[in-house]
């Protein structure tokens, strides 16, 4: 059998399935309070991306988000939006990290769309949607911290994907 015919190997699922249980581990894991939490998820979402392409980081975004709906889910339930917002934030890393050199600019405009589209447009009308409260109240106080956000994320996954990019670790999906 032609190994090229086939859409995902083995080696490719199993670094997905560690990246995925990565991004739910992480996922659960942050520092600060409710008005300013600091997590970390986003660098198991940028990895997949990075490694995956677009198509494959998208899927593997939703999957890792229903799972973890089913598995510890959040105090407010399951919501669609949430997954769609998965599925654009996979979209995302894996069209702008994917094939491409890792530099600050790249990490920082990749980071600076899915703070603008995912996090604070998409997310805030599904928390708009599922509390009632007007879409403009809850967007006003997560601009600082969307702001505060776009910093560290770009900095954090800038050193993960450099160090990746010189290490024996680069060439994992590819």
């Amino acid at each position: 059998m032609n190994t090229k015919s086939r859409i995902i190997s083995v080696h490719e699922l199993t670094w997905m399935a560690l990246l995925i249980a990565m991004q739910m581990v992480l996922s659960k894991m942050s520092i600060g309070s409710n008005t300013l939490k600091v997590g970390f998820s986003f660098i198991a979402i940028g990895l997949m991306g990075y490694y995956f392409g677009p198509y494959k980081a998208a899927i593997a975004n939703v999957i890792a988000d229903i799972i973890s709906n089913v598995v510890m889910p959040a105090s407010t339930g399951f919501f669609w939006g949430f997954t769609f917002s998965a599925l654009v934030a996979g979209l995302i890393y894996g069209f702008m990290l994917y094939n491409h050199k890792v530099t600050v600019w790249r990490v920082f405009l990749t980071v600076l769309l899915i703070t603008v589209i995912v996090n604070t447009l998409l997310n805030t009308l599904w928390i708009q949607m599922i509390t009632n409260l007007p879409y403009m109240t809850l967007l006003i106080p997560r601009l600082l911290k969307e702001a505060f956000s776009l910093v560290y994320q770009t900095g954090l996954l800038y050193i993960v994907l450099k160090w990746i990019s010189n290490s024996r670790f680069n060439r994992i999906g590819r």
